[in-house]
């Protein structure tokens, strides 16, 4: 049963990824990075059925997770990446390449590799004190801010995947500020929770995380958008979870050699994925 879950939330936020990006591709130009580009997606049909399909890809997870645990729910997740491509491809009306298949399989095997190895385990804390988070979020932020200063210098074949990566790194924040909001609210309720600075951070920072991504999805194809931010989102939220939240993860040297290359082969991956998206582009280029 986890694993019909797990892969069922996978699927759906393959869809909705897929849904999400063929409707911000239509967004009127000079939109990137705007907030008008939200303003114009939430009321578009299309773009909130791709929301919703992936908010019940949220719950299916959930109860993935609350039946297999991190560890084993959490490598079956990264398969989205082999659902989205198809139903774009599809979408497109054409067949994924041999190079797209192969960076697709070598993101999801990679991270998947480096999560079975690693095998990440949460903390049992989840209030850190308030200057901790005011550090990480300051940190993530001035990361955040100089990918996307770096990210407006580029053409956007390039700028995309960066855009990619600083909305996986908002994402990863998102998710440990999750852990954090409900931790308040089952161990005070929500009242307790609604006081709280957390499920305010939470929303600040999925607005943020998804103009972000949005704007990477009106640049570019799924291709080149949406790899960077599959794979940099949880290692953001293992990361922050390690530091903040007292999560472990295991160090054995042979294990951290597996993790090593599992991170290798999913970097290979996403490079391989931003060159066929490319390749793709000039090739409808000259058709054109």
């Amino acid at each position: 049963m986890v694993y019909v879950l797990a892969l069922g939330a996978a699927a759906l936020f393959g869809l909705g990824s897929a849904v999400q990006q063929r409707a911000a591709s239509r967004a009127p130009e000079g939109m990137v990075l705007h907030w008008r580009l939200l303003w114009y997606l939430v009321r578009q049909r299309l773009w909130l059925v791709g929301v919703g399909t992936a908010v019940v890809g949220n719950v299916l997870s959930a109860l993935a997770l609350g039946k297999g645990g991190v560890a084993l729910v959490q490598p079956l997740l990264v398969t989205r990446l082999l659902f989205a491509l198809p139903i774009a491809a599809t979408w497109e009306r054409r067949r994924l390449t041999g190079r797209e298949w192969g960076g697709a399989i070598a993101i999801s095997g990679g991270l998947g590799a480096f999560l079975v190895a690693g095998r990440p385990e949460e903390g049992e804390s989840t209030d850190a004190p308030i200057w901790i988070w005011l550090l990480i979020v300051g940190l993530v932020g001035l990361i955040t801010g100089g990918l996307v200063k770096l990210a407006r210098h580029l053409a956007p074949e390039k700028e995309a995947p960066v855009l990619g990566v600083g909305a996986g790194m908002l994402f990863g924040l998102q998710s440990a500020l999750t852990d954090t909001a409900m931790g308040r609210l089952f161990d005070h309720g929500l009242v307790a929770m609604l006081l709280h600075w957390s499920p305010y951070a939470v929303a600040a920072v999925a607005i943020t995380g998804t103009l972000l991504l949005q704007s990477a999805f009106k640049l570019e194809p799924l291709e080149a958008s949406y790899p960077p931010l599959a794979a940099v989102e949880p290692l953001a939220g293992l990361a922050i979870g390690l530091g903040v939240l007292g999560g472990t993860v295991r160090v054995a040297p042979q294990w951290l050699g597996i993790e090593a290359a599992g991170l290798l082969v999913m970097t290979v991956g996403v490079w391989v994925l931003a060159k066929a998206a490319v390749a793709y582009e000039r090739t409808l280029e000259r058709g054109a």
